[in-house]
């Protein structure tokens, strides 16, 4: 799974069979970006595609948690 820089932040698309799969990927996401406290952003269209961007917003950068959060959600897929 390919992460790409976009406008200074970490951007991949995920395309999903249903809505539920892709509430659920959210889901799994959600519970670790809690766990490590990090809050990544989504955007959802057509209801089946997910782009999630990564951001350190304190940091105002891409850091080893963007790329960590990016690792995990990669091995989701």
């Amino acid at each position: 799974m390919e992460w790409n820089l976009k406008d200074g932040k970490l951007v991949n698309t995920f395309v999903f069979e249903s809505q539920s799969a892709l509430a659920q990927f959210i889901t799994t996401i959600a519970h670790k970006a809690d766990e490590i406290n990090h809050h990544p952003d989504y955007k959802v269209s057509k209801a089946f595609t997910l782009e999630i961007s990564l951001f350190t917003h304190d940091k105002k950068a891409v850091t080893e948690l963007d790329y960590n959060l990016a690792s995990f959600i990669s091995g989701l897929v």
